[in-house]
Order: C-alpha cells, then sequence, then structure tokens
C-alpha cells in the first residue's frame, strides 16, 4: 500500500472505532445514563470492564488454586470460607464487570432486589400432595444376644 493509503486505512479505523464507542454510550443513555459523567461512561466500557473480565477470570484461577486451603478453614464454624472466599474472588468482579449498569460506579456492585417484579407472591407455598395411603414400616427388631465365645469370626 502507498503512504496515501495507508493514512486512509488510519482514519478510516479511527472513524469506525470512535462510531462504535458512541453507538455504544448511546445505547447506556437509555438505560439512565443522566445522572454520571459522559467521560466516565467512555472510561468504563474501554477500560474498566476489560479490566474487571480479566479480574474475574485472575480471581477464579486462585480461587481453584488455594481451594484446598480454603477446605481447612471451612473446618471449624461457620464453615462459610467458600461462600466468603468465592464472592471476593469472583462474583464481586463478575457483577461489577457483567451486572452493573454502565457508568454506575459503585464497587463491589450489589444488585437491588427491588429493581425487579416478583414472578410469584412470596407468600403461597408449593407443597407437595401427600399421600394418606402409605403403608406403615415394620419396627425392626433388635437381633437376639448371643453370649461371647471368645473364638472370634
Amino acid at each position: 500500500m502507498t503512504h496515501t493509503q495507508q493514512k486512509i486505512m488510519k482514519k478510516l479505523i479511527s472513524t469506525f472505532f470512535l462510531l462504535s464507542v458512541m453507538s455504544c454510550s448511546a445505547v447506556a443513555q437509555s438505560q439512565g445514563i443522566e445522572k454520571t459523567d459522559p467521560g466516565f461512561v467512555l472510561l468504563d466500557v474501554l477500560l474498566y470492564r476489560p479490566v474487571g473480565l480479566v479480574a474475574t477470570l485472575v480471581g477464579t484461577a486462585v480461587f481453584v488454586g488455594v481451594s484446598p486451603l480454603t477446605a481447612l478453614a471451612s473446618i471449624p464454624k461457620p464453615h462459610d470460607a467458600f461462600a466468603k472466599i468465592s464472592n471476593i474472588l469472583i462474583v464481586f468482579p463478575g457483577a461489577y464487570t457483567f451486572v452493573r449498569p454502565i457508568g454506575d460506579r459503585d464497587f463491589p456492585y450489589y444488585a437491588s432486589p427491588y429493581k425487579h417484579k416478583q414472578v410469584a407472591p412470596q407468600n403461597n407455598t408449593v407443597m407437595p400432595k401427600q399421600n394418606p395411603n402409605i403403608p406403615a414400616i415394620p419396627k425392626a427388631q433388635s437381633p437376639q444376644h448371643t453370649p461371647d465365645t471368645g473364638k472370634g469370626l
């Protein structure tokens, strides 16, 4: 390629990159971006999300590596070492990367349970139908006690 063709290609690539960034921020504006800084939205899409993805992948690898030590830490009560370490290494970076709305600065990101409609009311519990004709289980009788003769098995 000639020098002028290279310049044209560079301009086309930079224009394409600029249009793709602008289209991403236009989608974010429909999600209530008026409260956030547009510069932060650009920084969020280009820097924080990829860094969050890398942090999630590295955290997953570290979690797998330290899981034997985590198992030892889970022996004493309250037995929640796996839950704590997975929240720190996997869940928080993953939610920051994939669940958090674009332009939201909260870290760690906690999804509010009040943002979504309930599909079914909470007070109606569904219980399986009980069969009243279940036969009674006979009680097991203890074996007869035999005197120990000392001969072994």
